[in-house]
Parts: C-alpha cells; sequence; structure tokens
C-alpha cells in the first residue's frame, strides 16, 4: 500500500470535498409531493375557495377607430375584458374592465398619447324563472358613445343573449 507523504492535508482535502458533495446533492433534493401554491388557494374549485374557477367566464374585444373632420383627426383604441361570474343558480356578475388608448390626435382638445383604465360596465343579474329578472346595471358613458347617437342603443335590456 501506498503511503500518504502529508495525511493533514490529504484529511482536509477529504473532508472538504465530502462536504461540498453532500451540499450539492442534498440542496437541490425536493419531496416527491407537490406544494400547492398558497396565493392560488383564492382560486382553486374547492370548498374553501373564494372563487370557484369553474363558475368564471372571460370574452375579449378590440376595438380600433380613426375619426378625420375639419377640426382634425384622433385614433382611439379600446380593449374590453367581459368578466361573468355565476354566483348561484339564479345569480350572476358581468364585469367589463376597459382599457383605452390615443396614439395619435390633431385635434387641439384631446392628448395624444393618452391611456386609460377604467370600468366599463358592470351587471348583476337575477332571474331564478322565465318570467321574472330583476337587473341592476352600471354604465360608464363616455361623451364620445354620443357621437352615433344614443350610447344606450347597443344595449338591448330585453335581449336574452347576453
Amino acid at each position: 500500500m501506498r503511503e500518504i507523504k502529508q495525511p493533514e492535508k490529504f484529511m482536509k482535502k477529504l473532508i472538504l470535498f465530502l462536504l461540498t458533495a453532500i451540499a450539492l446533492l442534498f440542496s437541490q433534493f425536493r419531496g416527491t409531493e407537490l406544494q400547492p401554491d398558497p396565493r392560488l388557494k383564492l382560486l382553486s374549485t374547492s370548498q374553501g375557495s373564494v372563487f370557484d374557477m369553474s363558475k368564471i367566464s372571460v370574452s375579449h374585444s378590440l376595438s380600433m377607430n380613426y375619426t378625420n373632420g375639419s377640426s382634425g383627426s384622433t385614433m382611439t383604441n379600446e380593449y374590453v375584458a367581459g368578466i361573468n361570474y355565476k354566483i348561484s343558480d339564479p345569480l350572476s356578475l358581468r364585469l367589463n374592465l376597459g382599457m383605452s388608448y390615443t396614439p395619435y390626435s390633431s385635434i387641439a382638445h384631446l392628448e395624444e398619447n393618452n391611456a386609460d383604465i377604467y370600468i366599463k360596465s358592470a351587471t348583476l343579474d337575477y332571474r331564478p324563472n322565465n318570467s321574472f329578472r330583476m337587473r341592476v346595471d352600471f354604465r360608464n358613458i363616455k361623451p364620445s358613445d354620443y357621437i352615433n347617437g344614443d350610447p344606450f342603443n347597443h344595449y338591448n335590456y330585453l335581449n336574452d343573449e347576453e
């Protein structure tokens, strides 16, 4: 057997190597069970959650408008996210969140590069049967909605296909 000339240096190197190997091997070890993200507990489908994600539906719309007239021209883009949540069988809540952006405007009273985030509308709808319906609406109507006539015209309150 070969004799080690400096056993103290060898032992220090061996201990350092073993400590490094153990630290590297066990620092990446995780258990086999998956740990859920605690932030998602509010949005899970279990009984203890605040929101049941299976009852939420989301729709999106994007509109781009360009207006040109004698006083100037303007361009406005609007994105609307519609969130529908069925609270119970006869009760539902619809929230439309909007974002508008004006990248260009040569009209004096309008600002260029103007961005707004707002609640476009909110609806609480209670319909226990086909002969009774109660609806509470909030609408954020901007002056630009009056350009093409009645701002309530495209909100058909008797339409059941919403």
